[in-house]
């Protein structure tokens, strides 16, 4: 008997020293719980509102992004704002949190490490509009007892923060602030904020845009400048360890009789304006920012998106932009009677669609746009826990999931040819580059993703019905990745089975085990989804598929119809949902295996303690077999994570992600905002991608007594919307042709003159 000793890392965990013997995997740990902070501020059903000035506590910031740009704003209303030591962002960088700039595709080279090659790098702050007057500013690290009356509100509408303020900095002087900011959804390079002054005072007060630099990290800077004949702020940064190179450029639009002066070495602007006692004077500052992922001249594109924005207006820019969003907010759920599960819908679904945008070439990271949590890097967390909330209301944003992995796929080829194997071998986590930085990690960590990564792909092709997508991107991924498993897993053991040695499933408790039973499951998966993809797609169909689909190796039963985890699994916790994946979202079956009692078995064993990504699953797989726990999942996925003042989540109950995480968890959770919608999604509709058209069977969840609607149920090129009551569910076509659902009763389809009625399941 031989034995392998790895020391690994799992995502977000402490290096793990694994022995992997063929007997099993022997692993002790030692749960930490969580506990969950309380709201603060009011709340209505399409804002948040913080009507308490936290200057450092980094929850109490507003997230605003349009899919390509993305931004914290601080408690002031604008502006850098470091948080300090004692808030630090999560595994890898573990780094004092602060309110940060994004744009999607611009990453620095790592430091030297052997798990991924890219970080991404954080911009010039940009939305700072600092306030002076006699010597004093407004600014994020104002003294608290100059601020009065303060209100901050995040419009999910509008995707606007609004900061309003009595700022008094001594007892002559007293100023009514009002910040109006977006990042533009109809425009992917523009953001807007509007600085609105009321002072009750007569005499001069100044106004600074600074384009602050000490914001920007992993970059240096190649540009800082201001022009204040045409109240322009310029500062470009360089990606370190790259030549790519982003420009953030300011454009000021301020009142009549406003002096402007340079600030020395520097891209900052003073503005100064005398004022009258009860007067409203406003700044209104377009900025544009692009990089050399977007075209060879950063700087003018950013320039020009500046000066294009100052030329509509404010009102026009808003306008657009407000529209944009209107139209993303068509779709989503309404649950009447359930004030709080709306809230929390739209908190969720603002995060989501914030951190993606049609048409881009990038993925969803684990916190989006927001912070640099997790070093921006991709992770199964797009293909597996995004991927299909996307995919059900929003496609055309689902595909930039996919499209990331089709357009990585030479690099994935590269990847395995690097260690002498076929196929494509996707890392488990890194920036767009998605190179291998060494074969311990890119090969032997997490290797279930490949199985994921292709079940989206082939998702995609068969929600959409897009066989020329398939040929040219979908089933080339497929059928690679394929060839890659292939090679993994061969050749048979005198047993008569191929197996996984050593393989790694999802549960971070354990970095390396053999034939884990989530990876082989999933081997099997991939197997048949290849042969169908590579016939559509007129692609080679390698015989071994079939032959490793049939013959793939399952760790034995540890209890009655449940595999075990891997070989030699004897019960212990584990660190998020791994075996009860085989049921959803891959559709095993075997003789003997029973999906409730796999479920309950393992979340007896699931870690409270642990990331966002379990409970959705279990309110999945509860509504198709044991309903009455539906509603139980649901509420745990989102009641434990949800912090106060705007709703978002965070990734886990307490201030790690489990017993191994590094860092403290990640906050904003863009991936658990996506797996409660998942939960919301697919639970009450038993709603399946499959051939030759989606399966419905729905059940109502006990607590919404008053029933669910499902606005914007996307199918192919055609669009429902689903209602569940307690007795019936109907099913309106509301765009495109017929569609034809498989449902308990057989086949059934819905058109534009006949809605589909369906009995609903009771969830008692």
């Amino acid at each position: 008997m031989t034995s392998i000793g790895i020391a690994v890392r799992a995502r977000g965990g402490r290096p793990w020293t694994v022995l992997v013997v063929l007997a099993g995997v022997v692993l002790s740990m030692t749960l930490v719980p969580g506990t969950a902070s309380a709201d603060h501020g009011a709340m209505t059903e399409w804002s948040a509102v913080s009507d308490s000035f936290a200057p450092n506590d980094f929850r109490a910031a507003p997230y605003l992004g349009n899919g390509r740009i993305g931004t914290m704003l601080p408690p002031s209303g604008g502006g850098y704002h470091d948080y300090g030591d004692t808030a630090r962002t999560s595994f890898p960088l573990q780094q004092p949190r602060y309110t940060g700039t994004y744009l999607a595709g611009f990453y620095a080279q790592a430091a030297p490490s052997p798990q991924y090659t890219q970080v991404i790098a954080a911009l010039p702050a940009w939305s700072g509009l600092t306030v002076g007057v006699a010597g004093h500013r407004y600014r994020p690290e104002v003294d608290p007892a100059e601020v009065h009356d303060y209100r901050q509100t995040l419009d999910y509408r509008t995707a606007t923060a609004t900061t309003q303020v009595d700022w008094i900095p001594d007892s002559r002087h007293r100023v009514r602030l009002r910040y109006d900011t977006f990042v533009s959804r109809a425009r992917p390079d523009l953001a807007v904020q509007r600085l609105t002054l009321t002072p009750d005072f007569s005499g001069d007060l100044d106004v600074t845009d600074l384009i602050d630099t000490a914001a920007a990290r992993r970059v240096s800077t190649v540009a800082a400048f201001a022009d204040p004949d045409r109240k322009r702020s310029v500062a470009g940064v360089r990606a370190d360890g790259s030549a790519d190179t982003a420009f953030v450029v300011s454009a000021i639009d301020a009142p009549r009789n406003t002096a402007a002066a340079a600030l020395p070495a520097t891209s900052g602007i003073r503005y100064t304006t005398p004022v009258t006692e009860g007067g409203s004077y406003t700044f209104t500052k377009y900025v544009g920012i692009s990089s050399t992922d977007y075209g060879s001249d950063p700087q003018a594109a950013a320039t020009t998106a500046a000066e294009s924005g100052r030329a509509q207006g404010y009102d026009t820019e808003h306008g657009a932009h407000a529209a944009a969003w209107n139209k993303l907010w068509q779709k989503g759920f309404d649950i009447p009677g359930r004030e709080d599960y709306t809230r929390w819908i739209h908190a969720a679904l603002y995060t989501l669609l914030s951190s993606v945008r049609a048409g881009e070439r990038w993925a969803v990271q684990p916190a989006g746009l927001s912070s640099d949590d997790y070093a921006g890097m991709t992770f199964w967390d797009a293909d597996t826990w995004i991927f299909p909330t996307l995919l059900a209301l929003y496609p055309d944003l689902a595909r930039t999931i996919v499209d990331f992995r089709s357009k990585a796929l030479p690099t994935a080829l590269a990847n395995a040819r690097g260690y002498g194997l076929p196929g494509a071998l996707y890392p488990w986590n890194d920036g767009p580059a998605q190179r291998c930085a060494s074969p311990t990690v890119c090969g032997l960590t997490e290797e279930h993703l490949h199985n994921e990564i292709a079940l989206a792909q082939w998702q995609y092709y068969i929600a959409t019905g897009d066989r020329q997508w398939l040929r040219t991107s979908g089933a080339p991924v497929i059928t690679a990745i394929a060839e890659y498993l292939t090679a993994r897993v061969g050749p048979k053991l005198p047993d008569g089975k191929y197996h996984y040695v050593p393989s790694a499933g999802a549960d971070e408790y354990v970095a390396l085990s053999v034939d884990n039973a989530l990876t082989n499951g999933g081997v099997m998966n991939t197997m048949r989804i290849a042969a169908r993809a590579a016939e559509l797609a007129g692609l080679p169909v390698d015989p071994r598929w079939a032959d490793i689909a049939a013959t793939m190796a399952m760790p034995p039963d540890i209890a009655p119809g449940v595999p075990a985890e891997y070989l030699g699994y004897a019960g212990a916790p584990i660190k998020q949902v791994d075996t009860v994946l085989l049921s959803y979202p891959f559709a095993y079956a075997a003789p003997g295996y029973s999906p409730v009692d796999t479920l309950h078995f393992y979340f007896d064993r699931t870690d409270p303690g642990g990331p966002n990504m379990s409970s959705p699953v279990g309110a999945i797989l509860s509504a198709e077999y044991d309903p009455r726990r539906t509603q139980y999942y649901l509420d745990r996925s989102v009641q434990p994570y949800v912090r106060g003042p705007y709703n978002f989540q965070s990734e886990a109950r307490g201030d790690r992600s489990g017993a191994n995480a590094l860092g403290q968890s990640a906050w904003i959770f863009v991936t658990g905002a996506a797996g409660f919608l998942q939960g919301l999604l697919y639970a009450p509709t038993g709603l399946r991608w499959s051939e030759p058209g989606p399966r419905l069977n729905p059940m109502l969840p006990n607590g919404f007594p008053h029933g669910i609607t499902i606005r914007g149920l996307s199918v192919g090129a055609s669009v429902v919307d689903v209602r569940i009551t307690p007795t019936t569910t109907t099913i309106t076509l509301t765009a495109g042709g017929p569609i034809t659902f498989d449902t308990p009763a057989g086949s059934r389809t819905v058109t534009a003159t006949r809605p589909l009625r369906i009995p609903t399941r009771s969830a008692r």
